[in-house]
């Protein structure tokens, strides 16, 4: 079965995972003023420490940076 997933996905079923996890992350990080402790808890990551070197390494981004780098563009876009 992990070989399936693999060929059918491009990724074992743990990166997958990851990358489901990170990607509704990105979005609370958009679109809430939750905690990144609150993001982590809510996208199955009990330690912040470990969700936000993850995302990081996903993203480019620590969370609170990719949050603050959302918001100032959706700022900027708002007053043109």
């Amino acid at each position: 079965m992990l070989r399936r997933f693999a060929d059918e996905t491009g990724q074992s079923p743990l990166e997958y995972l990851q990358a489901a996890r990170i990607r509704r992350a990105r979005h609370l990080l958009e679109t809430t003023d939750r905690t990144v402790a609150g993001i982590a808890a809510a996208v199955g990551y009990r330690d912040a420490g470990t969700f936000a070197a993850l995302f990081a390494k996903h993203t480019g981004r620590r969370p609170s940076h990719y949050r603050a780098t959302f918001r100032r563009s959706s700022a900027v876009a708002s007053q043109k």
